[in-house]
């Protein structure tokens, strides 16, 4: 039968001011405000220009363009990312899986910003230096780059995880003791 004591509960924090229903409890009124405060004015500058230049813009083209791109992300992208993710969490060991998550962002990113390159959009056969090398051959050795990294991250976490076990074994072992017992509260721990 043991006979160890329980702490208190610690004591219920005071009530502060009544929570906002319209916001979420993470949400900062401040930080609303600042963002409020710096977007709307960018957003009406670039819906200002879209209308006074509207010959060049195509107010309907670009509107649908925006929508499409705004469906596209939430509906293909996103869905596609998590996916990923999920099944590279299910396949990573737990020690890889930082360096194998940072590998997909990076991914990712450089994906996203070559793609228009690899595609050629803006190549113009009048100007040959334009857009002249092999960015899809560029883009795999950036990603191949990315991904030898990862391994080598993921191969030096599995090194330093199996040679913790024996550096603590062999710690305790030098200094002649083994690790300190679990004391509990109102009981001294023992010196040796």
């Amino acid at each position: 039968m043991s006979t160890t004591r329980r702490r208190p509960a610690p004591p219920e924090p005071e009530p502060g001011p009544p929570a906002d229903p319209a916001l979420p409890p993470t949400t900062s009124r401040r930080g609303l405000i600042a963002g409020l405060a710096l977007g709307l004015p960018l957003l009406a500058y670039g819906v200002r220009g879209a209308l006074v230049d509207a010959a060049d813009t195509h107010p309907p083209e670009l509107a649908a363009w925006i929508a499409g791109t705004a469906l596209a992300g939430d509906l293909l992208v996103v869905p596609l990312a998590l996916g990923a993710a999920r099944l590279a969490r299910r396949m990573a060991p737990a020690r890889a899986w930082p360096a194998v998550r940072a590998g997909l962002l990076v991914t990712a990113v450089l994906t996203l910003v070559a793609w228009p390159f690899v595609r050629g959009y803006g190549r113009d056969p009048a100007v040959p230096s334009l857009l002249n090398r092999d960015y899809g051959a560029g883009l795999a050795a950036a990603v191949a780059a990315v991904w030898a990294a990862v391994l080598a991250t993921a191969v030096l976490a599995a090194l330093v995880a199996a040679a913790a076990p024996t550096v603590a074994r062999r710690g305790r072992a030098l200094r002649g003791r083994q690790p300190p017992a679990a004391h509990g509260p109102g009981r001294p721990r023992e010196r040796r």
